[in-house]
């Protein structure tokens, strides 16, 4: 099997959390309301220590990942992920344009390096 099409497990750290993801991935991964969760986090750091909550919750998004990214199911959405919205035309001219002015960097270059003031100290 390879890494491509392996299944995806354990808790992630959600892109969409309120702060660094951790209550809302944890809510995710075990079909709980995050509301639901996030008082359950708040009410522990009132009623038993707010430290170990916050050292806990720290711990917690220094060692989650964070969720991956779904990957693409057919050819034209993997070439929608890479070029995005944008017209392929427009993307062809925007690199043809940056072609242009780096090609005119290294002929400045170039030209600076073979001239008779530069020298190798």
């Amino acid at each position: 099997m390879s890494l491509a099409n392996m299944p995806v497990q354990g808790p992630f750290r959600s892109k969409h959390g309120l702060f660094l993801g951790v209550i809302r991935g944890l809510a995710e991964h075990y079909h709980w309301s995050p509301f639901t969760l996030r008082i359950i986090v708040i009410a522990a750091a009132i009623f038993l220590a707010l430290w170990p909550v916050l050292l806990l919750y720290f711990a917690a998004a220094f060692i989650m990942p964070t969720e991956p990214i779904a990957r693409p199911v057919t050819e034209r959405d993997r070439q929608r992920a890479i070029l995005g919205n944008a017209d392929p035309t427009t993307m062809v001219d925007g690199l043809m344009t940056r072609s242009d002015i780096l090609e005119s960097k290294i002929r400045r270059l170039e030209d600076y390096v073979t001239s008779k003031t530069f020298r190798v100290s």
